[in-house]
């Protein structure tokens, strides 16, 4: 006798999605969002971006690099790149069916920052839809999207998935963080973070955090990984082993994607030449410097600096195809 099936639950389903457009906005444009009846998602890959609202009881909201947010249907916003700096952003705009509204009300026009997973999963919804769709490029309303000839199989399924994914995985940190809240209001006097034991400082996360919060503040140094061990009090082998498990990265390999990360967008932003910029981030040499970005680029500091230049439109200018797209190596810095 057969076991009885077991129908699947699902808590919401997307089958339409209305936009995938991945930009890059010079420093201090003003787009101005037009109406839409769909969801959308808007996060920003490199460089800063303020949003307001036509809803004057929404507050204006800061994205920095990393910082992902779900807008709802029927609002009016507008979006602003930060002074002197280039906004890279990607936008998804999809229909959701679900029985039960409040689940995406519980995320809607509410920030996040992305973990490795998120920013894992937008990576791989980005290059699906650029394998599966030619975006008209519009800066002011971006047109409808238009199937490829020679969609690989299975892509619109994927991108569906993705989506309903990156969904689910930020509303259990949403329902994670709503009950450290309660958890929170429910002591009398909440440790403080310094009163923390000892293991819990120290376990991988916090430990990542902090050094990836170290890295930053010593982007123009040299490091080696017996300073780390050293400034952290870790293992070798217990080091390598966090920064492959968060990043796919060596500890060391992960700083210099950080320091070509902030090279690429130096590059970008135009302010200083490939000369100056070397020495800003420290390296002894432009042939060093050289030598490592086309390591982890692909292609040298020149060629990259004219495809930049090749590729601006006035006053915004696509990018999806002059390195790989939300890179998870550039999301937290």
């Amino acid at each position: 006798m057969s076991p009885e099936s077991l129908q699947l639950k699902k808590e919401f389903e997307i089958q339409k999605i209305a936009s995938l457009h991945y930009f890059e906005y010079k420093s201090d444009f003003i787009f101005k969002s037009e109406y839409h009846d769909y969801w959308k998602l808007l996060y920003v890959e490199d460089g800063s971006a303020e949003i307001t609202f036509s809803n004057k009881k929404l507050s204006p909201v800061i994205l920095e690099k990393g910082d992902l947010f779900i807008q709802s249907p029927d609002e009016y916003y507008s979006f602003k790149a930060a002074p002197g700096k280039i906004a890279v952003l990607f936008t998804a705009g999809f229909y959701c069916d679900t029985q039960h509204p409040a689940l995406l009300s519980n995320l809607s026009n509410k920030k996040f920052h992305c973990q490795k997973k998120e920013a894992t999963l937008l990576q791989d919804l980005a290059l699906e839809g650029k394998n599966n769709f030619s975006p008209k490029i519009n800066p002011v309303s971006p047109a409808a999207l238009e199937r490829r000839y020679n969609q690989p199989f299975g892509g619109e399924q994927l991108i569906s998935i993705y989506l309903e994914m990156l969904l689910i995985s930020l509303m259990r940190q949403y329902t994670s963080s709503e009950e450290q809240k309660d958890q929170k209001k429910s002591m009398d006097q909440p440790e403080k973070e310094n009163n923390l034991s000892p293991a819990l400082l120290k376990t991988d996360s916090i430990l990542f955090n902090r050094i990836t919060d170290y890295y930053e503040a010593h982007i123009t140094e040299h490091i080696k990984v017996e300073h780390l061990c050293k400034e952290f009090a870790i293992g070798r082998s217990h080091l390598q082993r966090i920064f492959r498990e968060q990043t796919g990265y060596g500890a060391i390999e992960y700083f210099c994607q950080m320091r070509i990360s902030v090279a690429k967008r130096c590059i970008r932003e135009n302010k200083m030449n490939l000369t100056d910029t070397a020495a800003a981030l420290g390296y002894t040499s432009i042939y060093y410097f050289s030598k490592q970005f086309k390591k982890i680029t692909g292609m040298s500091p020149s060629q990259y600096q004219k495809m930049v230049r090749s590729s601006k439109k006035d006053p915004i200018y696509e990018q999806i195809d002059l390195e790989n797209p939300l890179s998870p190596s550039d999301i937290k810095y």
